[in-house]
């Protein structure tokens, strides 16, 4: 304790001490490190704010110009789109739409132009004009398309507006080429400039940091040696050989340091005597209660873990669905009620999609669950990467997905959505070794506008879903109070249709098939008709797409084909056999043998030649070109049933059809003979037909005939039959043989009945 006055007296008399140098050496060196900084952050600001400006004066003629891209290419989708629609109002939609994005266009255009530079004013002029001649021509397709001047529109598409389209996009590519090309120098040389500048930034840096480095090596030097007397001394301390005192040199802080240390040195001593002893002790007793504590741990954390693998199975179990490890419904209405929920109170949209993969029974039915399975799950792998991150892919149940999509500005962004789901269903799906091609009909429901709750949503989602179906597949539909109005009409109708024909409410007409050349009689067409207890007489086009789609058609095909057929055997008897009859069937009909089965049995029944029934198709069955489709047709044609088909020249592959199926006949359709005695345009498709068929080898009718004009014309260029209003609208059958046979009584000609066991025994 002698050394501790003695380190007092001394440390009166020094100057600066210890930690007044570190003091002033820290302040030295943040004043310095802050210097670096200012002047880095001034040098990188800068440079970052030159970059920036330069990419933004070269990046955003670049994004007008992928913008105008992608319009012009969406003008050019939607125009050729527009023969395809039938509906009245899809045209009107569509041209409306049409209209709106070449507004759109032409606004960006001439914003674009005006601000583009000189050398490129050529171009620009070229530019302008091509697209003032392609407004020009969008003008004609629009009109034509609402005359329903289809070969019109077809001509302006396909040889008049494409060139205008594709010269505007190459335009809109040269352009592009060129500002990147700009952009790229403009770029690079920023880059350069911006190099240069860090370069002396880091110069810089470093040479202060250098003379940093030298003070500090400088000052540590200084302080370590007395540091590592104080260093040895306190390890010998702490090896229990600390009993001499320690030789302290200096005048500041170390000094005082080491006579305190020496004044503590007895005391430390004699506490660690007892804290020696007081240490085994406790010693002993925690060894022992850790122990205990380990054991018991492990215990618990073992049923804490079984547990917890037990909340985690059981709520995946409940809330996700086994196959595809997608949500299933009941987390999917959870998440759509959080969802509306958010957007109610953000004053924003949600948009739920309800997916259906189009034909999936068949893919059970023909190739196994297994497959149909496998193909599940990679429907949902696709579903998953073709949604955003944030929208939420649920399986519904069987073949349907759902897909929310939450917290949107504007609901048409859900157009996107969808475009990219019927996209990323385009390739085929490798099952094993099957390759199939599955494709999916979305409907889509948004709140607020369709529903404020999710149930109401999902049934409207639903009700869309079956509108796009009804639409051809492959496509999307949205929500609307039409879709709601024609699937309560839908219902009411399926009600009604469910027991029409147990309760006798059909009724087959006949119309009239003539020769071009005497007008002579040669057949009938089986038209049918349903009378409703309720609402009257329905028409066909509203009844017949519910029955094909429950089913129904099925059995009422076969009542329409053992009627016709013996009512074609009642007017054989009466020595008209020379007559043929025709009946058109439905697609739903060709699903398996029951078809060829029923017609073989009901020539039979009724010892009709085969060669005078008549069997019309629509291309609607060709599209799909099943094989049993193939097969049924060829069997048919064997049997010497003949083949037609109906609506020719409304579809797009009408050629190879007649080249790949065994028909015997074409039929005209009502759309282009109607106008044929004044459209030269008319005139010259028909004349083709005609041609056509005649080169074939195929017997040629022409429907919708209703003027002399129209039938004079049909002759002159030996069209074979027609059949149309000029000659007798359809008739019920003793209606039609009272006109074409003579006066008869009503009894005389007896109305055939339905038989409905022979239809059970085919099956």
């Amino acid at each position: 304790m002698k050394f501790l006055p003695k380190a007092r007296g001394v440390s009166a008399g020094r100057g600066l001490t210890l930690r007044t140098k570190l003091g002033l050496g820290f302040i030295g060196v943040g004043l310095f490190v802050a210097a670096l900084l200012l002047v880095g952050n001034h040098v990188i600001i800068d440079a970052a704010q030159r970059l920036e400006s330069t990419l933004t004066a070269q990046v955003q003629p670049l994004v007008r110009l992928n913008r105008l891209q992608a319009q012009i290419s969406r003008i050019r989708v939607l125009e050729v789109e527009l023969p395809v629609l039938t509906d009245v109002y899809e045209i009107s939609d569509q041209i409306e739409l049409l209209a709106t994005e070449r507004g759109a266009f032409d606004r960006e255009l001439k914003a674009f132009l005006k601000e583009s530079p000189n050398a490129w004013r050529e171009d620009a002029t070229n530019l302008e004009e091509h697209w003032r001649r392609y407004q020009a021509d969008l003008d004609a397709v629009s009109r034509y398309t609402l005359m329903r001047d289809l070969p019109a529109v077809q001509r302006i598409s396909t040889y008049e507006s494409s060139g205008r389209f594709r010269m505007i996009s190459r335009l809109l590519k040269q352009a592009v080429d060129t500002t990147q090309r700009s952009a790229g120098t403009t770029f690079e040389k920023a880059l350069i400039e911006q190099g240069r500048q860090r370069n002396i930034v880091i110069i810089t840096s470093a040479i202060g940091l250098t003379l940093l480095a030298l003070w500090i090596v400088l000052f540590a030097r200084s302080v370590n040696e007395r540091l590592s007397r104080l260093r040895r001394a306190a390890i010998q301390v702490a090896e229990g050989g600390g009993e001499r005192p320690i030789q302290v040199s200096g005048h500041d802080e170390l000094a005082d340091l080491g006579a305190a240390f020496n004044a503590m040195q007895e005391k430390v001593a004699a506490r660690e005597r007892a804290l020696r002893v007081a240490h085994d002790e406790l010693e002993f007793r925690v060894a022992a209660r850790t122990r205990e504590l380990h054991q018991a741990n492990a215990l618990l954390l073992r049923e804490i873990e079984e547990r917890k693998k037990a909340e985690a199975m059981l709520h995946h179990q409940a809330e996700y669905d086994s196959l595809t490890n997608l949500p299933n419904r009941m987390l999917a209405m959870q998440k759509l009620s959080q969802a509306i929920a958010q957007a109610d109170h953000d004053g924003k949209y949600v948009v739920l999609i309800f997916l259906d993969l189009d034909d999936f029974k068949k893919v059970n039915d023909t190739l196994g669950h297994p497959t149909g399975d496998a193909l599940l799950v990679q429907a949902a792998k696709r579903l998953r990467g073709a949604v955003d991150e944030n929208c939420l892919v649920a399986r519904h149940g069987g073949d349907e997905f759902l897909v929310i999509i939450g917290d949107l500005v504007a609901s048409e962004h859900a157009n996107a959505m969808a475009e990219r789901i019927l996209h990323a269903f385009a390739p085929s799906f490798d099952i094993g070794d099957s390759e199939l091609v599955v494709t999916p009909s979305l409907g889509l429901a948004i709140y607020p506008d369709d529903g404020d709750e999710p149930s109401k949503l999902l049934r409207h989602a639903d009700l869309a879903m079956y509108e796009a179906k009804e639409s051809g597949r492959n496509t999307y539909r949205y929500f609307s109070q039409k879709v709601h109005d024609r699937s309560v009409r839908r219902f009411l109708i399926e009600r009604q249709l469910r027991n029409a024909l147990q309760r006798d409410e059909f009724e087959l007409v006949y119309q009239p098939v003539v020769s071009t050349k005497t007008r002579g009689l040669i057949g009938a067409e089986a038209l049918l008709r349903w009378h409703s207890p309720d609402d009257g007489l329905i028409a066909p086009e509203l009844f017949v797409p519910v029955a094909e789609h429950t089913g129904l058609i099925v059995e009422i095909g076969e009542w329409v084909l053992w009627t016709a057929c013996e009512q074609l055997a009642r007017w054989h008897e009466m020595g008209h056999d020379d007559l043929t009859v025709a009946v058109n069937v439905s697609p739903r009909q060709f699903r398996g043998d029951r078809l060829l089965k029923s017609i073989s049995a009901c020539l039979a029944a009724h010892k009709v030649p085969p060669r005078r029934l008549h069997i019309e198709v629509t291309e609607g069955l060709l599209i799909r070109n099943h094989p049993e489709v193939r097969e049924t047709l060829t069997a048919l044609s064997a049997m010497g049933v003949r083949l037609a088909m109906d609506d020719f020249g409304t579809g797009y592959s009408s050629l190879s059809y007649l080249k790949r199926f065994p028909f015997h006949s074409l039929k005209i359709d009502r759309e282009f003979v109607r106008d044929v005695a004044t459209d030269p345009d008319d005139r010259a498709l028909v004349n083709a037909a005609i041609r056509l068929g005649k080169g074939l080898g195929l017997t040629v009718v022409a429907e919708g005939v209703e003027s002399d004009e129209q039938l004079k014309f049909l002759a002159e260029h030996e069209c074979d039959h027609a059949q149309g209003f000029l000659f007798g609208e359809p008739l019920p059958a003793a209606e039609f043989s009272a006109y074409w046979f003579g006066a008869r009584s009503k009894n005389n000609v007896q109305e055939p009945v339905f038989n409905q066991s022979r239809v059970e025994a085919i099956d």
